[in-house]
């Protein structure tokens, strides 16, 4: 081994003699530090704000989307008014329609199917008074078409047998849009209606019996009027895409929607609820904001938050839910800014009337929600009387609750009150009263108030109510979720 090493000398300039470091550099370089720790905390706060403001009850991608739905319907209907027009008499079988345009349907088939297979072109079927029976897959399958619209005229009813892979009485590869004076009667061994882009409903009257889903569009079902009634062994109304950015939205904005019977009444990443009279009944959860990527954890100013793009916003309309399971749930976050909503909650301390975990923001509206204890929860923050009253007793399915202008008469027990009027005033005090009787009054100090008996800080049950106490302001951690 050559232990000698071969020094090579890097010209340069001489080294100096060190100097002491002047108080105008110390300055100097003090006043630099703290620049970059500045903007070092801006850019955090940026961020954390960026990340807050996902948390927010702005449904304009929603807007628009259902905007560009429009558009796109309009488009249609542009080309429908002077498209080649057909009658199809049906006939057991394949009823196959590969040119595009309108298409008269009549008749009925014991055994047979509608199958559009048009390519990118656009058709039209206004069905009238039709009958389709098949036990063989979808009664009607849409594979290869850019828009297809369903007319209904008189009475129609559609009975089949999907299969695995098609899994809808009515499948569709392309968007669907219902619309009509008429009645769809819907019969399924798996989904009603399913869709795997949009699905749309403006008019007519829709009853599904389903052994699963309903109606499902998967990246959007967009309700704008209609007479919807539906019983369904799993989900009745579902937009199912919680994989893409912007899609699995579920938006009613009029229309009557009646679920008699669901595991879970509504379910989407985003739902928007602008207007209607909706009643759900539920095993499970009655309304649902839930996906699979629903949420992610990050530091807020306040401490830890949510995150989410999964959200349920209510701004207009009258909801009423039922629900064995949780009433109104998200994964995410909860905005009422108007309307009027019922939540008939679950008996048991399992779920809650009220279920989120990010932000219950309540700008707005009227809601007044009953349930047990346990899980019981308040807004996280409102602009308006609301409170959370966990009562000393449970009382009676059929008892009517009512505080200032607010009544309701849940159809299960309950021992849990949670609501929200305009007309409860700050300031002002109201008696919370059963079957007429005051069983607590509340004192609005603050607009957000509450007390507890259960699943939470302990209250007085009875007496006088005021912030000190409140229970359920923010979501618990340990909350069970349901997707």
């Amino acid at each position: 081994m050559n232990n000698n090493i071969e020094t090579v000398e890097v010209p340069g300039e001489p080294l100096k003699e060190k100097q002491p470091i002047s108080w105008q550099k110390i300055v100097a370089i003090c006043l630099a530090t703290a620049l970059v720790i500045g903007l070092g905390v801006a850019v955090a706060l940026e961020l954390i704000n960026k990340n807050n403001n996902q948390n927010t009850s702005d449904t304009s991608s929603v807007t628009e989307y259902v905007a560009e739905s429009d558009t796109s319907e309009e488009s249609s209907d542009s080309y429908f008014d002077t498209a080649p027009t057909y009658t199809l008499e049906l006939k057991d079988g394949e009823n196959l329609i590969n040119r595009p345009g309108v298409y008269t349907v009549t008749g009925s088939t014991s055994n047979g199917y509608i199958h559009i297979n048009t390519d990118e072109e656009k058709v039209k079927l206004i069905l009238t008074d039709v009958t389709i029976k098949y036990s063989g897959g979808p009664a009607i399958y849409v594979e290869s078409n850019k828009n297809v619209h369903i007319e209904t005229v008189g009475t129609n009813t559609l009975e089949a047998t999907p299969t695995e892979d098609l899994d809808g009485a009515i499948y569709s590869k392309a968007d669907l849009v219902f619309k009509g004076d008429g009645t769809l009667n819907i019969t399924s061994s798996i989904d009603g209606i399913h869709g795997t882009d949009d699905v749309k409903i403006k008019s007519g009257t829709i009853n599904v019996t389903a052994k699963e889903d309903g109606i499902k569009g998967k990246d959007a079902l967009i309700i704008k009027g209609g007479d919807i009634t539906i019983s369904a062994g799993d989900d009745a109304l579902k937009a199912s895409n919680d994989t893409e950015e912007g899609k699995g939205i579920l938006t009613i904005n009029d229309g009557t929607i009646n679920i008699t019977k669901s595991n879970e009444g509504l379910e989407a990443v985003q739902i928007v609820i602008t207007g209607g009279s909706i009643s759900v009944v539920s095993s499970d959860d009655g309304i649902n904001a839930a996906g699979d990527n629903c949420s992610s954890n990050a530091m807020s100013p306040t401490g830890n938050a949510s995150l989410t793009s999964c959200k349920l916003a209510i701004s207009g309309g009258e909801v009423k839910v039922n629900a064995a399971g949780d009433g109104l749930d998200a994964n995410g976050s909860i905005y009422l800014s108007g309307g009027t909503v019922y939540v008939d909650g679950p008996s048991n301390s399992g779920n809650g009337a009220l279920d989120y975990d990010g932000v219950f923001e309540i700008s707005g509206g009227t809601i007044i929600a009953t349930g047990m204890s346990g899980m019981a929860l308040n807004a996280s923050s409102a602009t308006q009387g609301s409170a959370l009253i966990n009562l000393s007793q449970t009382y009676a399915a059929g008892s009517t609750v009512t505080i200032g202008d607010v009544s309701f008469a849940p159809t299960k027990s309950f021992n849990s009150v949670m609501v929200s009027s305009s007309a409860l005033k700050k300031g002002e005090s109201y008696d919370l009263k059963v079957n007429g009787e005051t069983v607590q009054t509340v004192e609005f100090t603050d607009y957000l108030v509450g007390s507890g008996m259960g699943g939470g800080p302990a209250g007085q049950g009875g007496g006088q109510m005021g912030p000190g106490n409140q229970q359920g302001a923010q979501p618990q951690e340990n909350r069970r979720r349901m997707q």
